[in-house]
């Protein structure tokens, strides 16, 4: 079937002119050189009490003419076909987008946003999803898969929040103290050696006596075993003791990761068993909000590898969404575009997010996702994200350098909303950054200078630091604390933004275009620039920023340690439209690059002539987020590895399974192959996963590059330093039927 992009114009056009009427029940199919129309639209069937996909065929399209309709017409020529409706949600920094799409074509049947609510993200959540119900007529009850990626995972381990863990390592006597984030610690005799094997039994005294010692006072348990990777049989045996005795959640390093290394995998079971009580919590109030308004579909939570998980598995594994909300953009620009390979570039309020998409599927970091600090082995998409979006501060630097980001505030056009006078103060002073404090916040968890800076802004409505500093009487240098007290949220701070920026030119509507302009206004004043000078200068700063953002992802793929301060200027004269001198840098991407996002359009307006590459911003792109969690799949994903041994064999090692022999290097891989497929296909089924499909690709790696000599054994045991099995099990996530 020929694909849109190989349509003859005049065939294109004809679409379009129907589009643009409203007319967008329908589809082209092109086959040869002819143009076949069919429709497509939807009834309530009052016999079964659901609604109904109705789709036939309208006739031939001819060039000059239009549409030719066929000679007879008869219902029964009509395919009736069940309504698959699929509803997502992505909780992002600044908006919480709702979509509802038709899970057949994946066609955007409704779509809203609402604000995030960052104190409670359920009532964000809520209001987006009355919200897109209201604007449609499908109802609750005919949604028949649910998605949902958040934020909350991820945020947790960036202000430090969560429960208190405790934790069991299984046979590792470690020379020093050591501490992954737990209260308590126990060490248990046992564990396993580098090729599965048991070097000491478990003694259930000595296990029963670690859990007691560890389980006070604790919100989970987690637990860390020698080798555990290749073997996990005690692990298994020691949560099952742990939740027998103390009913507490209980996580095993091996369900997390198949990897190397005791203390990474101690660390990332100990970082899932602090954010069990806050993600579960957040999971237990999503699935009560949906099924008070009638929905009775699976739910589904999306993971940082861009794949989704059941709900129930969501609250035992919450460390797997970490930065789920970045990766939804990857898929949701995937399926929205069309394109199987590309670029995928989400501009959002707080952040842009950069992904390299492959036969359909994002890149993985199989290494693990690095967070706050916190080293992990959770597969997350391998992604860059730089604090770069509609809302991100704009603020001056020595030497009138223009800075944008990484806060995040409120955009001037919103703020100066309800407060008369505000925007002709910030013309007037030439000062765009104020502070407004919650006169709700209780203030007794703040240090004394904090509160002393609460108080003096507290009941005043907008004020700028100038203003707090002169009613504290004394206190001069308060930036870090006026940064806490906003991350708190005890203050709220507006400032000029990129949406302000957008606003004043005419390419963005938000809220009162007066305050955006009085912040461009203050800009210029202070800068001896006239207001669309500052414009123009800033807007250009916005979109070499996003331009740098791409380039340095593909440079982090392409080359290692490229970083320094030339390789950074050369970089941004690519990313420049300046191409007057005697020589020219520029980049060329021989894969299309897709934006998505509210602001993509207009942050990326040129980013096809910065970048030397096919740019293609699909219809809906604003919620591509909420798209991308209600299309992806359930998908599991591990490694084996086949290295020679000194006697010219061959041994696999396959994660849970521990190592075997082979006289040749083929049977090796073949076997890992076949042993990892199976896994993970049980592993995907037992989520529910219906169609499933496993696919592998083998990485050899060699001593000599290039010089593999004669095809023998011996030569191949000589020459061959390793091959990594990465395999995957995909299959679609359950539905209502």
């Amino acid at each position: 079937m020929a694909k849109r992009s190989e349509f003859d114009q005049w065939a294109i056009d004809w679409i379009e002119s129907e589009k643009k009427a409203g007319r967008k029940c329908f589809d082209v199919k092109k086959r040869g050189n002819s143009y076949y129309v069919y429709y497509q639209s939807t009834r309530y069937n009052a016999e079964t009490k659901k609604r109904e996909k109705v789709s036939g065929y309208l006739g031939r399209l001819i060039e000059g003419v239009g549409l030719v309709e066929p000679d007879s017409y008869s219902e029964d020529d009509e395919i009736v076909t069940p309504t698959r409706y699929g509803l997502g949600v992505d909780t992002g920094g600044t908006y919480t987008d709702a979509v509802i799409l038709d899970l057949d074509d994946f066609s955007v049947v409704a779509k809203r946003k609402s604000r995030t609510t960052h104190h409670d993200l359920t009532k964000g959540l809520y209001a987006s999803v009355e919200a897109v119900f209201a604007s449609c007529d499908v109802q609750p009850e005919e949604i028949a898969l649910v998605g949902i990626s958040t934020t909350l995972a991820t945020n947790s381990v960036l202000e430090g929040h969560g429960g208190q863990v405790g934790l069991l390592l299984i046979g590792w006597d470690p020379m020093s103290p050591v501490n992954f984030g737990e209260k308590t610690q126990a060490f248990i005799k046992g564990g396993f050696d580098s090729k599965g094997r048991a070097v000491q039994a478990l003694s259930k005294a000595d296990v029963v006596a670690a859990i007691e010692k560890v389980s006070d006072g604790i919100d989970a348990i987690a637990i860390s075993g020698l080798f555990a990777n290749l073997n996990p049989s005690q692990e298994k045996k020691v949560k099952e003791l742990a939740m027998e005795i103390t009913g507490l959640p209980t996580v095993a390093g091996h369900e997390l990761s198949a990897e190397m290394g005791i203390d990474v995998r101690a660390e990332t079971a100990v970082l899932n068993g602090r954010l069990i009580p806050i993600v579960s919590k957040f999971f237990d109030g999503v699935e009560s909000t949906f099924r008070g308004m009638g929905i009775t579909a699976p739910i589904m939570a999306y993971k940082g590898d861009g794949s989704v998980m059941t709900l129930e598995e969501a609250r035992k594994y919450p460390v797997e969404t970490i930065l789920s909300g970045p990766a939804a953009s990857s898929m949701g620009g995937k399926v929205l575009s069309g394109v199987e390979d590309c670029v995928v570039v989400d501009i959002g309020g707080t952040s842009t997010d950069i992904a390299v998409m492959d036969g359909g599927f994002p890149q993985i970091q199989f290494d693990g996702a690095r967070v706050g600090g916190w080293r992990t082995r959770v597969k997350a998409v391998d992604m860059r994200t730089v604090a770069l979006g509609g809302d991100s501060r704009i603020h001056i630097a020595e030497g009138n350098k223009f800075l944008i980001g990484p806060e995040r505030v409120i955009p001037l056009s919103t703020f100066v909303q309800g407060r008369p006078g505000l925007a002709r103060k910030i013309a007037y002073e030439t000062i765009f950054e104020y502070y407004e404090a919650d006169d709700s916040f209780d203030a007794r968890g703040l240090g004394e200078k904090e509160a002393r800076i609460f108080a003096a802004a507290k009941g005043r409505g907008p004020v700028t630091q100038m203003e707090i500093m002169d009613a504290t009487k004394g206190l001069w240098i308060i930036d870090e604390e006026l940064k806490s007290l906003v991350s708190q949220g005890a203050l709220e701070m507006a400032s000029l933004t990129p949406t302000d920026v957008m606003v004043t030119l005419g390419l963005y509507e938000n809220g009162d275009r007066k305050g955006a302009e009085a912040g461009v206004e203050a800009v210029a004043l202070r800068t001896g620039m006239t207001r669309d000078q500052a414009a123009h200068v800033l807007y250009e700063e916005i979109k070499v920023g996003v331009a740098e953002a791409i380039m340095s992802k593909m440079f982090d793929d392409e080359f290692e340690a490229w970083r320094d301060r030339g390789s950074e200027t050369l970089m941004r004269r690519m990313a420049g439209l300046d191409r007057n001198g005697k020589m020219s840098i520029s980049a060329n991407f021989s894969v299309p690059i897709v934006g998505i996002g509210a602001p993509a359009r207009h942050m990326m307006s040129d980013i096809a002539e910065r970048l030397g590459a096919e740019v293609i911003f699909p219809e809906n792109h604003d919620v591509g987020n909420a798209v991308g969690v209600i299309t992806s799949k359930i998908s599991e994903s591990m490694t084996a590895v086949v290295v020679p041994t000194p006697d010219y064999r061959f041994m696999a090692t396959v994660p849970f399974m521990g190592a075997s022999y082979h006289a040749h290097l083929g049977s090796a891989v073949s076997s890992a192959r076949s042993s990892l497929e199976s896994m993970l296909h049980s592993k995907v089924k037992g989520q529910g996963g219906r169609n499933i499909a496993t696919s592998s690709k083998i990485k050899t790696f060699f001593a000599a590059e290039g010089r593999m000599g004669e095809w023998d054994e011996t030569v191949i045991a000589r020459t061959v330093n390793r091959v990594e099995i990465v395999s995957r099990a995909i299959g679609d996530p359950p539905e209502v039927l």
